[in-house]
């Protein structure tokens, strides 16, 4: 995600939101919103209450761009946050993914965006284990803009699966395609950090 856009989303929510949350509610307890959200998602796309599961996927979205825009203009980023936050990411996404599978005619696709998620997530431990220090390392600009497609793209799947527009199908393709594109090379550049720490030992 580039600077300018992020600067946006930060002023937005700051301008609109921030003046109603009290100093004492750190970015943290949206990151637990996250994941005590999911629980919900997964149990109403198993019941394929698809509508009610695209609400709590939305508001959870809504969560992670908010924990991340009030730790940045509150100056609340830690160790903690920078660990859970990217975990609470790649569960929404992943256990999202593998019950809307089931709903999806390009499933590979959804295959797709799990393994390199798990991947990702695998080159993380990695990295931890060859620093070690127990800290995820910074996501660039490419893991960040990974996570926002893939949760436009997400989004868009439930959207054709509650509606079953071609529309919804086109856009949800697209943006995949973006997600698949960014987190490789993602990939990529955790790749290339493991084996630069890795071989510096």
């Amino acid at each position: 995600m580039s600077n300018l856009l992020k600067n946006l989303i930060d002023d937005f929510w700051n301008r609109f939101l921030f003046g109603f949350i009290p100093k004492t509610i750190t970015p943290n307890y949206f990151t637990f919103l996250r994941l005590l959200l999911i629980p919900f998602v997964l149990y109403f796309l198993a019941t394929q209450h698809f509508f009610v599961a695209l609400t709590f996927f939305g508001i959870a979205a809504l969560a992670d761009s908010i924990d991340g825009s009030l730790a940045r203009k509150r100056k609340q980023i830690s160790d903690y946050g920078t660990m859970l936050d990217p975990l609470a990411d790649k569960l929404l996404i992943i256990l999202s993914i593998l019950f809307l599978l089931f709903y999806y005619p390009y499933y590979p696709i959804l295959v797709v965006v799990i393994i390199i998620d798990i991947l990702i997530l695998m080159e993380s431990v990695i990295l931890i284990v060859a620093s070690h220090k127990i800290k995820v390392p910074a996501s660039n600009w490419t893991g960040k803009s990974k996570m926002v497609f893939q949760v436009i793209g997400v989004l868009f799947v439930f959207c054709y699966v509650v509606s079953n527009s071609l529309i919804w199908l086109q856009l949800s393709l697209m943006f995949l395609y973006l997600g698949i594109f960014t987190g490789l090379i993602s990939l990529i550049s955790y790749g290339y950090q493991s084996f630069k720490m890795i071989k510096s030992k």
